[in-house]
């Protein structure tokens, strides 16, 4: 069978066809011909050496002038391409998109539009999205690393050993899940409890920052290295940065005092650091009743 190669009529009609189906973007910069495929100029070289002496020979067609109404598909074919380039290239298309999390309103809508996230390939690996527990008007927000095991398995942040370990550290100052509000660094559980990557952060972090202005804390407490390092741009080991105030903006332009301590599961390895943690929680608490002075007194 002799394929046939299209000419310039040929080529407009296949192009509407692709821009009326809904394909009006180009993934690259450049098409991608296949090393291959021979040029029309070729084809005798094919014919006469490699391609053999049995080869068919495809003959090239003269081009065929544009038809009236395919000069009139063309030129509306330019038109459309136009429009949509210039939207897609506006602001206001860009907050519409749904991987976009700062046209979100809600923190239901912000853990739907998270289950819709294709994009991201933790969503593919991890058993279950985990997104947050606790109570979502609470005064203070914990974040703390990414889902292990138990959490990805539940759905929940804080689960199994680690979590019943820091209900019971809670629970010493009056403080359960229904007075906090708990979530993870990430969403989803890398593969085999792996270091999460600098692009999985990048692409999630203003998922996890529109989550921190939408459940609108007064108090944020970082529990273990990895969410302490991503947010304080430090280095350090979680020694170091435990137990020291910082006053940190989530994108919302709102000052919020943010304190970073030793996460469960450390403690779990290492019982004599609890005092540390036990420390930190006692700063926590004062922060959180001077608070209540403040607004009190104003």
């Amino acid at each position: 069978m002799i394929a046939k190669i299209p000419d310039q009529n040929d080529l407009i009609e296949m192009l509407t066809w692709q821009f009326d189906m809904g394909i009006d973007e180009a993934l690259l910069d450049y098409p991608v011909v296949p090393s291959q495929q021979a040029r029309m100029g070729e084809s005798s070289a094919l014919a006469g050496g490699l391609a053999g002496p049995n080869a068919v020979v495809v003959p090239q067609e003269e081009s065929k002038p544009l038809t009236s109404e395919n000069k009139t598909k063309e030129n509306d074919l330019k038109n459309r391409l136009a429009d949509t380039s210039s939207k897609n290239n506006g602001p206001e298309y860009e907050l519409c998109t749904p991987t976009s999390p700062s046209s979100i309103t809600s923190l239901a809508n912000l853990q739907a539009g998270l289950a819709r996230l294709e994009e991201c390939p933790l969503k593919h690996t991890a058993s279950n999205l985990c997104f947050a527990d606790g109570n979502a008007g609470s005064r203070l927000m914990i974040i703390g690393e990414v889902p292990g095991r138990d959490e990805d398995r539940v759905g929940l942040p804080f689960v199994g050993d680690a979590g019943q370990l820091l209900d019971k550290m809670l629970k010493s100052f009056n403080l359960d899940r229904t007075s906090t509000y708990l979530t993870n660094l990430l969403p989803w559980r890398p593969p085999g409890n792996r270091t999460p990557t600098s692009e999985e952060l990048i692409m999630l972090k203003p998922w996890l920052l529109r989550h921190i202005q939408l459940a609108k804390p007064e108090i944020v407490l970082l529990l273990g290295g990895a969410p302490a390092k991503f947010f304080l741009g430090s280095h350090d080991g979680i020694m170091k940065l435990r137990g020291a105030w910082c006053d940190m903006d989530f994108g919302d332009g709102i000052i919020r005092p943010t304190l970073a301590s030793l996460h469960p599961s450390y403690l779990l390895r290492s019982p004599a650091q609890k005092r540390f943690a036990f420390e930190d929680l006692l700063l926590i608490v004062d922060r959180l009743n001077m608070e209540v002075k403040n607004n009190k007194s104003s």
